[in-house]
């Protein structure tokens, strides 16, 4: 239920949106304490207009309480309405957090098999087929067009001007060191971005910050380097689902693929 939810909005975002939500609500009422299907479940109901997304998140924050995630949703709402005391209060929930984790290897792992059976990853004309590779790219794209927008809230409430101010640029300091221990690249970059902004220019913390950055971007383009190198992608990609599933964050998989591959795991 929840691959078809995925790939229902994945492939006509505008007209099946309702049919996602129908798919994902079922998916979470017979799983309820899989935090993976929550954050799907949240992330497709910011999508579809008229779906109300608080008592989603409620039961998520109660589910994953070390979530910095779950506030991302509240923190854009109240930028939306420009009230500047409740973003405030919100970056200071966030602030707390241990993780800004969206449980991407959990998502991508479970949901791309059952994909791979479906004309998604079928019905594209193919010398060799590649049902399951088909199947994972297109879980990774739909999962990064859903992440993606969910995380300029944090980037906004942190950016140049904003982080001027005292208690805001503490704030934005913890955030950053928790989006750094999230399960993506893309919220640990973030992160780095975020600290980046923070540090004081050409001092050593802002050249450490610098090295991380290279690193991240390094292992991330050279692990795909690998996959997209492989002849037996079928193969290949079963291999990688397996490594999501033993593996919880998107870094670790990259790594684990380059130290496969005998490549440095630093530019």
């Amino acid at each position: 239920m929840a691959a078809t939810a995925l790939a229902l909005w994945g492939t006509n975002a505008s007209t099946n949106g309702s049919q996602a939500l129908s798919q994902i609500q079922q998916a979470t009422q017979a799983a309820p304490e899989r935090p993976e299907l929550l954050w799907l479940h949240l992330r497709l109901c910011t999508e579809v207009p008229g779906c109300e997304p608080q008592p989603i998140e409620a039961r998520l924050r109660k589910l994953d309480p070390g979530s910095g995630a779950v506030w991302l949703g509240p923190l854009a709402r109240a930028q939306a309405r420009r009230d500047a005391r409740a973003e405030a209060q919100i970056l200071e929930m966030m602030s707390k957090a241990a993780h800004f984790n969206v449980y991407w290897t959990t998502l991508v792992a479970k949901l791309s098999p059952p994909l791979s059976r479906t004309p998604v990853a079928t019905s594209a004309a193919q010398p060799v087929p590649t049902p399951l590779t088909n199947a994972m790219n297109s879980t990774i794209g739909w999962l990064s067009s859903l992440a993606i927008p969910a995380f300029r809230a944090a980037t906004q409430a942190c950016d140049e001007q904003h982080v001027r101010e005292p208690e805001t640029r503490v704030r934005c300091q913890q955030v950053a060191q928790a989006l750094q221990k999230s399960d993506t690249t893309l919220a640990e970059g973030m992160g780095l971005g975020i600290e980046q902004r923070l540090a004081i220019p050409d001092s050593a913390s802002a050249m450490q910050v610098t090295d991380k950055i290279q690193t991240v971007r390094h292992q991330s383009r050279a692990a795909a380097a690998v996959v997209a190198a492989q002849v037996e992608k079928e193969k290949f990609s079963e291999q990688q689902l397996k490594l999501m599933e033993q593996l919880k964050k998107e870094q670790d998989v990259s790594r684990a693929i380059l130290r496969w591959a005998g490549q440095p795991l630093t530019p």
